[in-house]
């Protein structure tokens, strides 16, 4: 299933929620979304870890549903595993997910099920957060703080071919693009695929940020329904790929 509604509710302070729409082509061709998204939250120690997943199965494979919902399973079970390891390197949760992606698939080709994969992991440290961005292939994962804004992922102005690299495609470990950086205060994280990261240029980052932060008060249902009536009604010309968003805001983290 392609999830399209919070999974859990954050305490006051805290929001997350996203949404994921299957694209004019997969609706015109009468095809499932190939998108999929998670968000979970867990205790370890004294705070409180957030993660969120999106992953866009790639439209060449036979399994690309199957590989993005099993990239969603795995980058959260191995989150959560390596958060419990203080001090563990993130070339570590790289290679777990990785396994557990496979796993997941199993007995399925992995070729056959590829799929880009974003992370976003938010760790109490101190007073800090600890945040982790991880990005395989398309989309864009964004951090937005009082220290800046950071991104990783995003199509370079330069790519011109469809090919891409993701879970079950040839591909090297430092193919994978890594953010692991500190923030105080307030953050805002934001995932996209593909099909939305394409079309905003990292200039209009902050205003999609801005958009998205009217929602946080509305009731679950109706922000839910705002959103993915704004992903089907997708303003830009001759788009036709499925679209995925999660946000989350967290708070600065006290004495």
């Amino acid at each position: 299933m392609t999830l399209t509604s919070e999974r859990r509710t954050p305490p006051a302070g805290e929001r997350a929620f996203g949404a994921s729409v299957a694209g004019p082509a997969h609706v015109a061709a009468n095809l499932a979304n190939q998108d999929a998204w998670t968000y979970a939250r867990w205790v370890v120690g004294p705070g409180t870890v957030h993660c969120a997943v999106v992953c866009d199965g790639l439209g060449s494979r036979p399994h690309a549903r199957e590989g993005a919902r099993a990239g969603v399973r795995a980058a959260k079970r191995a989150a959560r595993q390596w958060s419990r390891a203080p001090g563990a390197p993130v070339g570590l949760l790289v290679r777990l997910l990785e396994v557990l992606w496979r796993l997941e698939v199993a007995p399925l080709p992995a070729d056959d099920c590829a799929t880009t994969c974003l992370l976003a992991l938010a760790l109490p440290d101190g007073l800090e957060w600890r945040l982790v961005l991880l990005a395989l292939g398309d989309g864009l994962a964004v951090v937005d703080g009082p220290e800046g804004l950071w991104t990783v992922g995003g199509r370079p102005a330069e790519h011109f071919s469809n090919t891409t690299v993701g879970l079950g495609t040839p591909h090297h470990m430092n193919d994978w693009q890594v953010q692991d950086l500190k923030a105080s205060g307030q953050v805002r994280v934001l995932l996209l695929s593909d099909g939305i990261a394409d079309d905003v240029p990292e200039h209009h980052v902050p205003d999609l940020l801005t958009w998205l932060a009217g929602l946080e008060d509305r009731p679950a249902a109706a922000r839910g329904q705002a959103l993915r009536r704004a992903l089907r009604q997708w303003p830009v010309p001759g788009h036709s790929d499925d679209k995925t968003v999660v946000y989350l805001r967290i708070g600065g983290i006290e004495a």
